[in-house]
C-alpha cells in the first residue's frame, strides 16, 4: 500500500479514507489483513472502515456497508491527524482523524445537502488487533439488550462478552466498551459518542475460511468492536435538508496491570 498517507503515527487511504494503522507505545491498534485489495473500488480489510450511509445490508441496499469505504475522498493531512470529505447523492461526509498520546479519535459527519429528507446509518467498522478473540475480556455491555444475527436470537448480555465461533451481535445501546487482552497486555477502551449502538464481529475460523480478503488463520487475530448510528429498529435516522448528524469514536490503549 504505497499510496497510503501518514502523518505522526497514523497511515490512511484516500480511497474509502480509511485509516489502516495507529501506532503507539503499547503496539498497533489495528489488525489489516495480508491478503487485502486496496485502491479505489475495493474495501480494505482492516484498520477503521468508514461504513455510510447505511450498514451491512440492514437497508436492503447495495453495496454492503455503503458507498463511502470505496470511494475516493480528498484528504489533507497535517501535524496532528488527518481530515477527508466526499460528495454524493446530495450527502456531504467529512471525516476527521487526530492522533492522540495513547491512541486515536475519529469524528464522521454527514450533511443532507439534497432538497429532500435521508435516511441514512453512520458506524466505525475497527478491527483491533488482539491475541486472539476468545483470549481477551469484553466489558462494558452487562444488561444491554442484543440482537444475534447468527442465530435471529434476542436476548440480555450478561456478564463480559465470550467470544467463540462465528460472532455477530448488535448490542441496542452505545457505551464505552473494553477489550482486555492479556496476552498482549493491554487494555482498548473504545469511547463512542452519537452512536446508538454497538456491534461486535468475528467471522470465526469455517466462514473466514471462505473469505479470500483475510489470509489464512488471520481470523484469529482481530475482534471489531464497532460504534454506530443505526435508528430505531436498525431502519436508519431520517435527516432533513440541511441538516446534519455525526458520529465519533475515542480509543485509547493502557498497560494491563500486574
Amino acid at each position: 500500500m504505497d499510496d497510503l498517507l501518514a502523518t505522526g503515527r497514523l497511515k490512511l487511504s484516500p480511497a474509502g479514507a480509511h485509516l489502516t494503522s495507529t501506532d503507539t507505545d503499547h503496539g498497533e491498534l489495528f489488525y489489516l489483513s495480508s491478503t487485502t485489495k486496496h485502491g479505489e473500488g475495493n474495501a480494505i480489510r482492516g484498520g477503521v472502515p468508514v461504513i455510510a450511509p447505511w450498514f451491512a445490508d440492514l437497508l436492503d441496499l447495495t453495496p454492503r456497508h455503503g458507498w463511502a469505504r470505496t470511494s475516493p475522498w480528498r484528504v489533507t493531512v497535517d501535524k496532528v491527524g488527518l481530515e477527508a470529505s466526499m460528495v454524493e447523492g446530495g450527502m456531504a461526509l467529512r471525516l476527521t482523524v487526530a492522533e492522540l498520546s495513547d491512541g486515536v479519535r475519529l469524528e464522521l459527519t454527514v450533511s443532507n445537502e439534497s432538497d429532500t429528507a435521508k435516511t441514512v446509518q453512520l458506524a466505525f467498522h475497527p478491527y483491533f488487533l488482539v491475541t486472539h478473540p476468545g483470549k481477551v475480556e469484553v466489558g462494558g455491555l452487562d444488561g444491554v439488550q442484543v440482537l444475534d444475527r447468527v442465530s435471529g436470537k434476542e436476548a440480555t448480555q450478561e456478564g463480559d462478552l465470550e467470544i467463540e465461533g462465528e460472532y455477530d451481535r448488535i448490542f441496542l445501546d452505545s457505551v464505552p466498551v473494553t477489550i482486555t487482552d492479556p496476552g498482549k497486555k493491554r487494555v482498548i477502551t473504545i469511547r463512542p459518542d452519537g452512536a446508538d449502538s454497538t456491534v461486535v464481529w468475528n467471522p470465526g475460523r469455517d466462514l473466514a475460511a471462505d473469505m479470500a480478503d483475510i489470509g489464512t488463520g488471520e481470523w484469529a487475530d482481530f475482534l471489531c468492536v464497532e460504534p454506530a448510528l443505526l435508528g430505531e429498529d436498525q431502519q436508519g435516522v431520517e435527516i432533513a435538508d440541511g441538516e446534519t448528524r455525526r458520529i465519533s469514536m475515542e480509543v485509547t490503549v493502557a498497560p494491563l496491570a500486574d
